[in-house]
């Protein structure tokens, strides 16, 4: 199963493949902060910080977002994130 590492707290958590991160993160407490889980407001920005290639691609609504709330490389909204693989992230939100 794929393990989720959040940097910030040095926690990790093991989830099945294909789990969205939010799904997994409520499921397990995980500490990053959601707003409206729709994609558009921005408040679960968080960095990827290994493992880019384990989640899917970002979508044009989550660029938007993510482009009008920071300028910091590999950001991404958590409640759009769905886990293929081993990542580590680190919420800025």
């Amino acid at each position: 199963m794929p393990k989720i590492t959040f940097s910030d707290s040095d926690e990790t958590i093991e989830v099945p493949m294909g789990e969205s991160l939010l799904d997994a993160c409520e499921e397990h407490g995980a500490p990053i902060p959601f707003g409206c889980t729709s994609g558009v407001c921005g408040t679960c920005i968080c960095v990827l910080e290994d493992g880019d290639d384990q989640v899917n691609p970002i979508e044009d609504d989550e660029e938007r977002t993510v482009e009008s709330t920071t300028d910091q490389v590999g950001a991404r909204l958590a409640c759009q994130l769905v886990v293929n693989g081993d990542i580590t992230i680190r919420s800025i939100g």
